[in-house]
């Protein structure tokens, strides 16, 4: 099968949102999973919209015989490089079309120090494709979600992120990720409600936002329950939905006493650059 790759247009928006919903949602429905990252097709269209028309992300499209078979995004904000979603067409699914797409990706951040990306841990098809262009599991997480029964705890002040915390959050990313992620702080100020949790005046955990969307870190476990509580108090969201990485088994646990509930195995596969996080960290739904 014949295949090409150009960048994505606007005008290609409605055909790859509808490619996308129905490969996430035809990959959920084979494994019985919810299709979570993208429950309809208005969310899809909203979410390929913003990445295609964003000069911050770099779309590309899979044509064949003249017409869309797949399409793949990569988010350049930052020094790390994210990629996703990518989508082929159900019924193209299996010729080659996903290797091309990421391939292409590849191509397009082969000079950033690191590219990572989210992958869904029961899609074996994507595992071994992302495995054999030279990418490795490095955390697996769950998708969790849930409201807390729990009310916010003394001691701590949790707020809105305002534009002079963008340095202070920059650094506690750059302490416990060991990367700069300053941009996906300044887009969240514009895009999401991002929140701070503050000690003393000082800043120990943040998030861009409680969903996938929006990544999160703190400087312990305990800050970062902290942050979820105060959050969860402020958000106009009933239900929160959040990557819990499995390392943090206390807070696993904690958050399952509290009453939310895991949905699906994940993990963030990474080519180049990585450090493991050395505090609390939540990934988004690139990295």
């Amino acid at each position: 099968m014949n295949i090409t790759i150009r960048r994505a247009t606007p005008a290609d928006i409605e055909v790859c949102a509808g490619i996308n919903y129905e490969a996430f949602k035809g990959i959920s429905d084979r494994h019985l999973f919810p299709n979570t990252d993208f429950p309809t097709l208005e969310f899809s269209t909203e979410i390929i919209g913003l990445l295609i028309e964003s000069p911050l992300f770099f779309g590309i499209v899979a044509e064949s015989d003249g017409a869309l078979r797949g399409c793949g995004f990569m988010d350049e904000r930052n020094p790390i490089r994210g990629i996703g979603p990518v989508s082929v067409d159900r019924t193209f699914q299996g010729k080659g079309t996903g290797r091309k797409i990421m391939e292409a990706l590849r191509s397009r951040g082969k000079d950033a120090a690191g590219i990572r990306l989210v992958q869904e841990s029961f899609n074996m098809a994507s595992l071994s494709l992302y495995a054999s262009l030279g990418f490795e599991v490095k955390e697996p997480f769950v998708l969790v979600e849930g409201k807390f029964r729990s009310q916010p705890p003394s001691g701590v002040e949790v707020r809105p992120l305002a534009s002079e915390d963008v340095a202070e959050c920059a650094a506690l990313c750059e302490k416990v990720c060991g990367c700069s992620r300053t941009a996906d702080i300044e887009y969240a100020l514009n895009y999401f409600s991002p929140f701070v949790a503050s000690r003393q005046g000082a800043i120990v955990a943040y998030t861009c936002a409680v969903s996938t969307l929006g990544h999160s870190v703190a400087d312990t476990e305990a800050d970062m329950q902290a942050l979820l509580l105060g959050a969860a108090a402020r958000s106009s969201e009933e239900v929160l939905a959040f990557h819990l990485p499995l390392r943090y088994a206390s807070l696993f646990r904690w958050c399952l006493q509290e009453g939310l509930r895991a949905l699906k195995p994940m993990a963030v596969m990474a080519a180049g650059e990585y450090r493991s996080p050395e505090g609390c960290w939540f990934p988004s739904f690139v990295y």
